[in-house]
């Protein structure tokens, strides 16, 4: 049977896929021990001609609110997926101009606005069909390597606190001779863990013990998950110990506010650092008012919605705005998995914003080996149509299918 354009979705399924990384994560500033696995919740659905499009619906199941509610759980988003999907033409979500998305059709707008991860199924599925790269339909390459940032430094110090800060040193280590030269920390240990003054002190040798174990031309990147909140007198103290390190951005050194973020902006200058003031990853609903003043008022440098909980659409029109303001796209990506890592390297590709692919740098699951490759800390493009990703059918029979759940 010959494939005629606009196929209809017969099928699809859920199921858990566990992620492991590569080593135990500590906490951050505020929260307990990540661990060494998560969960993707991965969605597959399956066009009358044997096409497949992917995506995961981790958001949507992290919104549990007890059991006499269907958010987060698989039964509601059983019901979610049978609505939005079974049985619709895979052309009918998006409208495209020239072989490139330029909208969400109206009848599905207010959906992908507050499932963002659909969108991105929906232009996997009609990349397919079209026979073309998610990255075309985003606009284009902009660039043919992605950068990417080892994002796994987190307290490791406290899960190893008889080498304290040579704990993140050595593991920073570790992964540049495996090829990263981009390494995001985590600190604000004085926020919950630390006494304030020591928890800054740690802080900033955690950083200079990173920056000497990569050497001077790696970027180094740090992020306090507001561990600095009402300690902007330590902060100053932190942003002057860590001149030496070259820090390439700070990012939510305290909760986004217009206020806070003018004094930290002068106090930068002040004290001449020269690093990016970036925040966002904690707006559900972007641009939310206050991201959208700090960017307006050019208090911050990046903007940082997650990228599969915004999805594509959402983040083609943020990059519209952010575009014509000068602040850097730095979607959030923890916790998204591999999934999250293809998605993300899809988006960086085409977007002219971009400044580096958060990686969790888990071990492989579930996806099949393709032609994407990575050395110097970057990514190379997809060349397949849509996410130009796919299930490992004979690991996917042999380990997960148990669990699969289909939506019928």
């Amino acid at each position: 049977m010959r494939k005629m354009p606009g196929q209809r979705i017969v099928e699809l399924s859920v199921t858990p896929i566990p992620v492991h990384y590569r080593k135990e994560l500590g906490k951050n500033a505020y929260g307990e021990n990540i661990g060494r696995e998560r969960t993707e919740w991965l969605v597959r659905a399956r066009t009358e001609y044997g096409q497949e499009g992917l995506t995961i619906a981790n958001r949507f199941m992290r919104q549990f609110n007890g059991f006499d509610n269907s958010a987060g759980t698989v039964r509601g988003l059983v019901a979610l997926l049978r609505e939005m999907f079974l049985d619709k033409r895979v052309d009918e979500y998006l409208e495209t101009s020239d072989g490139r998305v330029v909208g969400v059709r109206d009848a599905y707008k207010e959906a992908f606005q507050t499932h963002g991860w659909m969108s991105i199924l929906a232009f996997d599925l009609l990349g397919q069909d079209l026979g073309i790269s998610c990255v075309d339909l985003l606009g284009g390459q902009a660039r043919d390597r992605v950068p990417a940032y080892d994002t796994t430094l987190y307290f490791q110090d406290l899960l190893n606190p008889e080498r304290g800060a040579a704990q993140v040193s050595l593991e920073a280590a570790v992964s540049h001779d495996e090829g990263y030269n981009e390494f995001k920390i985590k600190v604000g240990r004085l926020g919950r863990w630390m006494a304030p003054q020591s928890g800054m002190e740690r802080d900033v040798e955690v950083v200079l013990a990173v920056r000497e174990a990569v050497g001077p031309d790696a970027k180094i990147m740090v992020d306090a998950n507001f561990g600095y909140d009402g300690r902007l007198d330590l902060l100053e103290d932190f942003i002057r110990e860590t001149l030496t390190a070259n820090i390439f951005w700070l990012e939510e050194m305290v909760t986004a506010d217009v206020g806070d973020y003018r004094v930290l902006r002068r106090m930068r200058d002040r004290l001449g650092s020269d690093a990016l003031l970036v925040c966002g990853e904690v707006d559900r609903d972007p641009p939310s008012q206050v991201f959208r003043d700090l960017v307006d008022q050019g208090l911050i440098d990046g903007y940082q919605p997650d990228s599969v909980s915004a999805g594509f659409s959402r983040w083609q029109s943020l990059e519209q705005w952010l575009k014509l303001t000068g602040v850097r796209s730095i979607p959030h990506n923890f916790g998204n998995g591999n999934f999250g890592t293809r998605a993300t390297l899809v988006f960086g590709a085409a977007s002219p914003t971009f400044a580096s692919l958060e990686d969790e740098r888990h071990h492989t699951n579930v996806y099949a080996e393709d032609d994407v490759s990575f050395a110097d800390s970057q990514y190379s493009v997809p060349s397949g149509p849509g996410l130009g990703l796919a299930i490992d059918t004979d690991v996917y029979q042999k380990r997960y299918a148990s669990h699969e759940v289909r939506v019928t």
